[in-house]
Order: structure tokens, then sequence, then C-alpha cells
């Protein structure tokens, strides 16, 4: 399970990687992550605040693409949910994935 750390970790392929490696075939993860915006203006934004946000947030960056990282890592999606979230009230919604993933 990764609960909101891909974006903080350095390399979320490694851990991705080492996801698969431990293992068997059809084996899953399941994730809950926030991501980048699927829409063109709050993603900019995000692009922008991430140098500040990363140093200031624990080293998150809120501009990752986390379901395409997980592909690319050699994990075959099976289920994911976009939404947005907002931590506040009054605070903007931030594009979040809640799935599950499959070890081919």
């Amino acid at each position: 399970m990764f609960c909101l750390v891909l974006c903080t970790i350095t390399n979320p392929h490694t851990a991705l990687i080492e996801a698969a490696r431990v293992l068997r075939t059809g084996g899953q993860i399941r994730f809950l992550e926030h991501v980048r915006s699927a829409h063109r203006l709050p993603a900019l934004l995000e692009d922008a605040v991430t140098p500040l946000w990363s140093r200031l947030g624990g080293g998150c960056h809120p501009n990752r693409d986390t379901a395409k990282t997980i592909t690319e890592t050699g994990f075959e999606i099976q289920q994911i949910d976009r939404f947005g979230f907002a931590m506040a009230p009054l605070a903007p919604a931030a594009a979040h994935i809640l799935g599950r993933a499959t070890k081919p």
C-alpha cells in the first residue's frame, strides 16, 4: 500500500521497482496519492509552486504523474479513480488518485 508517499520520496521509480521485486506474479499494490492535475492551469500552478512547496512540505512534489510512474515500472493499473480533495474548508481541491495495480 502506498498512501501519500510517492510524492515525497526522492525516487518513486525505485520504490515501485522494489515493490515489483518482492511481489509475486499477480500481486497487487494499492495506492492513494495526490498527483498532478489533469487540467492545464492548475497543473501549471503546481509546477510553479513545487520548488517552494517541496522545501516547506517535507519533499512533497504536487506535480508528479504517479499513474504514469506506476505503469512505467511494469505494473498494470486495474482500477483508478481520480478526484479532488481539499485539506481544509477554504483550501483548493488537489487532484488525487485511488486505485490498484497488478504485477503481470
